[in-house]
């Protein structure tokens, strides 16, 4: 089998994995919910609107502080969702397989892993990088 049937063959079986069903259905949950896009839209006006004070020379200290305030107020609503707390888990959970497969590609071309990282070479109290 040709290497990138291999390559193909790895991206189907990631993409029909639970880790990115679960995480697929998040975002969807999380773009579709209407009180989100309405945070969400505030939000990023607001920080479209900081970022033009803080760009201008003469801008209004003030209003960036009052902006900051509203930003750190719309954020931690935000962070308030159980939508918002389901996506952000399901991202980690697709994120560690992905580390887990690179890994798994990177220990059998002889590279780095992600537990090798900081390897000295001494295994006395290593669960095993594969260095």
């Amino acid at each position: 089998m040709e290497l990138i049937e291999l390559a193909r063959e790895l991206g189907l079986a990631l993409a029909n994995s639970c880790e990115f069903t679960r995480m697929k259905q998040a975002q969807n949950d999380f773009e579709q919910n209407e009180a989100i896009a309405v945070l969400m839209q505030e939000l990023n006006e607001k920080r479209d609107r900081l970022i033009g004070i803080l760009a201008d020379e003469e801008g209004d200290d003030l209003q960036a502080v009052s902006l900051t305030n509203d930003i750190d107020r719309l954020e931690e609503q935000l962070k308030e969702s159980p939508l918002y707390s389901e996506l952000i888990d399901a991202q980690a959970a697709f994120s560690t397989v992905l580390t887990a497969v690179n890994d798994e590609i990177n220990a059998c071309i002889g590279a780095q892993t992600s537990a090798s990282q900081g390897c000295s070479g001494d295994c006395s109290g290593c669960g095993g990088c594969k260095h």
